[in-house]
Formats: C-alpha cells, sequence, structure tokens
C-alpha cells in the first residue's frame, strides 16, 4: 500500500504529511500543475511542496493538469458567469480534478515508475478539514471537527466509490492545533496566505474572462428593474452582480436586493429583503453518498460554504430535486446546495 499526499505549498497539507509520515512508511508527496504561476502552483509553492519532502525524507513528484483543467474548471466558471449565475470553481475542482483525475495520473505514473505494484492500491490523502466515516452503507464525507474552518462543503462532489481511498488527517484537529504543530517543527510555511476559491484569477474575475473570451458585450449598462417591472437605475454590465447582493446597485429607498439576473436581456430584477428570499429552489448536477432519493426526505442544507445549515426537506422532481426550506433564505444560482444528517454530508447538487 503506498500514499499519496497532496501538497499545496501551504501549512495545512505540509503538518498533514508529518501526521502521516510514520502511519505510512511508503508515502509520496504529490503537487498538480493546473494554472500556469496560480496561487496553487506557482514555482515558489512547488518548490515549498517539494521542501516539505525533503524534510521528510519521500518521494516528490508533479503532474501537469492543464488541459483537464483549462476545458472542465475553468470553462464552466466562464460559462456560468456570462450565463447570471454565480459558479464555485473549487467544488468543480474537487470533483474532477484533485480527486479524480490527479489520482488517476498519479495512479498511472506511479505503476510506470514501479513505485506501486500492479495490483497495490493507492491512497490519497489531503489537508482538507473533514472526515471519512465508515457506516454499514459505506464511507461518507463528516464534518471536520474545527466548525469554522470545516471544509465537508467544498468536497461534497467526490464521487462515493472514490472515498474508500482518501485519508484526510486534520478532520480530528483544530486550526488552531495545527498552527500550533507547525510552530513546533518549525515549518516555514504558518504564514503562507491560504487559497481561494479561483486561485487562477490574481484580481478581477471579469478581466480574466474578458483576457480568456475576447469578449466586453457581458459590461454593456442596462436597466435594473423591481418585481414589477418598473426601472429603479442602470447597471454597469451584468457580470458584475450576483444574486443575494446588496450594495454597489446605487439605488435609493433601499435596502435592495438582486433577486435574478437575466443575462441574455441584459437586466437586473432586485427586490427588498422579504421579497428576495425564497422558500424553495431546484438542483441538478447532483451527487449522493446515500442511494439517489425516491423519495421526499428531512435533513439540513447549506446553501453557501460560510453559512450555517437550516432544515429542510429534499423532494425528488423529474431528474432534478426540489428543495423546501423550513425559514425563507436568499440563495445563489450557480452555488451549492449540501444536505447534511447531524455531520454526515448525505449529497449535493448545484442550485438552478
Amino acid at each position: 500500500m503506498v500514499l499519496a499526499i497532496a501538497l499545496s505549498g501551504g501549512v495545512d497539507s505540509a503538518v498533514a504529511a508529518v501526521l502521516l509520515r510514520d502511519k505510512y512508511p511508503r508515502m509520496i508527496g504529490a503537487s498538480h500543475v493546473i494554472w500556469p504561476e496560480s496561487r496553487c502552483c506557482s514555482a515558489e509553492v512547488l518548490d515549498r511542496a517539494r521542501d516539505i519532502c525533503r524534510r521528510l525524507g519521500i518521494p516528490y513528484v508533479q503532474e501537469e493538469l492543464f488541459d483537464e483543467f483549462r476545458q472542465r474548471v475553468v470553462g464552466d466558471f466562464i460559462r456560468t458567469y456570462l450565463s447570471g449565475r454565480t459558479p464555485n470553481p473549487c467544488v468543480l475542482c474537487n470533483r474532477i480534478i484533485r480527486f479524480d483525475a490527479f489520482y488517476r495520473r498519479l495512479e498511472s505514473s506511479l505503476r510506470a515508475g514501479r513505485m506501486l505494484g500492479e495490483r497495490e492500491e493507492l491512497l490519497f490523502a489531503t489537508g482538507h478539514y473533514a472526515r471519512i466515516v465508515n457506516s454499514s452503507d459505506g464511507p461518507f464525507i463528516a464534518r471536520g471537527i474545527d466548525r469554522l474552518k470545516d471544509q465537508s462543503y467544498m468536497l461534497y462532489q467526490v464521487e462515493k466509490r472514490m472515498l474508500a481511498s482518501v485519508v484526510l488527517p486534520l478532520g480530528e484537529y483544530r486550526k488552531s492545533e495545527v498552527l500550533s504543530m507547525a510552530a513546533d517543527l518549525q515549518l516555514p510555511f504558518t504564514q503562507v496566505r491560504e487559497s481561494q476559491d479561483a486561485c487562477f484569477v490574481d484580481d478581477s474575475y471579469v478581466q480574466f474572462i474578458r483576457e480568456q473570451t475576447g469578449r466586453s458585450d457581458f459590461l454593456r449598462a442596462g436597466e435594473i428593474i423591481d418585481l414589477e417591472g418598473r426601472v429603479l437605475g442602470r447597471h454597469r454590465g451584468t457580470i458584475n452582480y450576483t444574486v443575494g447582493q446588496r450594495r454597489g446597485l446605487g439605488l435609493g429607498n433601499g435596502p435592495w436586493y438582486v433577486t435574478r439576473i437575466d443575462a441574455k436581456a441584459n437586466r437586473l430584477v432586485v427586490a427588498g429583503a422579504e421579497q428576495a428570499r425564497c422558500t424553495d429552489f431546484t438542483i441538478d448536477r447532483a451527487n449522493w453518498f446515500i442511494e439517489a432519493p425516491q423519495h421526499a426526505f428531512s435533513c439540513t442544507v447549506k446553501t453557501r460554504y460560510q453559512i450555517d445549515d437550516s432544515p429542510c426537506t429534499v423532494e425528488p422532481e423529474e431528474g432534478r430535486f426540489r428543495v423546501v426550506l423550513q425559514a425563507p433564505r436568499i440563495v445563489t444560482p450557480g452555488q451549492s446546495a449540501v444536505f447534511y444528517d447531524r455531520d454526515l454530508v448525505l449529497g449535493g447538487g448545484i442550485i438552478r
């Protein structure tokens, strides 16, 4: 058995590697290169990853996944924004790059280099603050014990078949404990700025999309209307806004919230706080760790990464799922709705 630890050059993956080193004598450090000189795979970041492997005395490998990342993650990011929705590229990257293409590429390379036997299992570890919990229904992703750092929401799209090979050591620790361990070990990574969503965007995602597409039509000014169709003002291009936004609208008699972005008509629809909240919405592109539901069931749901989950009912509906909230809230198309049973992630999907 061989364990590959995904190294980002930051404190979390470095401490994860230290925690796993004694438990897995045959351990390999690995990084994916997905976008030239991005925050997650710059030369500086890769050098830090290589350095932790030298300290631990383990091999270090890199896998280049630029084409897959550009086509499937960056492409989705651009298409989603241009359609008037708000993407979460980190969720998509975890599913199709980090916990799929990267793992498969590593497995193939290690077998070809005789570092992994033909029938030998490859385990895959990361520095995410989440846990793998085994049950009679197989493995589940669960919240990490540090609720402020819990990243189970970001991992809900990882396929269930992959979970048996995943190791998440930091799910049992608090961030403060990880930083303390890094200081005790004199790791030089404690001051490294943590990665954020859209690591491939240096500054402005609007400028990034302009550069990638050669387009600027999405910056055309247009009407801001209320739910009755009355014109209240002008916007600076629909791509500059997201559903739920209330600042930067330039409207009086507020507060106003963006409730819909009509990219084709180049129009923003706004409403007051009560009208902006919804009691139900639908999801698609669902991924489940339970059997795909055939009947309505109750659970809790998170509709954004850094908010609390709330009670809801999930109902199958013609290949999609309808989510009925116990208390109204503002939800953003393109973001994820992730369902929980206490700490266990049941599944989730993309808000339509």
